[in-house]
């Protein structure tokens, strides 16, 4: 969590967006609805069309997360909402729920809801979800429909390094066809 109190300066941001917490190294497209306590931490990427929504309590965003287009992440719940380091949350996925730790992946359309948490190195699957109440417990995988669920037997040692590599393009790539906020 000490990256994300290390935001840097932000004055540039005020104009584009009420985020009032965000790293100077995340990369944020223009067009993404943020409203409310939202606080990004250092080489997170949110992608276009995302929108990052904290209705009642903060939203609090780890390191080198990658957020793609057409996220909703809201914050219902009047405790921070917070989402740990090397997530990945693909396309139209839904996070309403209390938490997700680190090094898990969202898949299209997965949703986590209601006052469900994610643990840490878990996959939930295309158009899966958790139950509203629900704590996943690590190394967990939601996936098929009807919906399984099994537990990872690996300790997942080559997530970190191909999500580093897809991070490392996208923060190469995104700024060249998007507008960023604070690149003009």
């Amino acid at each position: 969590m000490k990256d994300l109190t290390l935001m840097g300066d932000v004055s540039r941001l005020e104009s584009h967006t009420q985020c009032n917490h965000a790293s100077v190294s995340a990369l944020v497209c223009k067009n993404t609805i943020l409203e409310g306590d939202i606080r990004i931490g250092n080489g997170t990427v949110v992608h276009i069309d995302a929108s990052i929504i904290a209705k009642n309590g903060p939203i609090i965003i780890g390191t080198n997360n990658i957020i793609s287009d057409r996220v909703k992440i809201v914050n219902n719940h009047t405790t921070p909402l917070v989402i740990g380091d090397n997530n990945q949350i693909e396309t139209d996925a839904v996070i309403e729920g209390r938490g997700i730790g680190h090094k898990n992946v969202v898949q299209v359309r997965g949703k986590v809801v209601g006052t469900s948490t994610l643990g840490n190195n878990c996959v939930v699957g295309v158009m899966c979800e958790t139950d509203p109440s629900e704590n996943v417990p690590d190394n967990t995988i939601l996936f098929g429909n009807p919906q399984s669920r099994r537990t990872r037997s690996d300790n997942n040692a080559e997530y970190l390094e191909v999500h580093n590599k897809h991070l490392q393009y996208v923060h190469e790539m995104l700024p060249r066809y998007n507008a960023i906020i604070g690149a003009e």
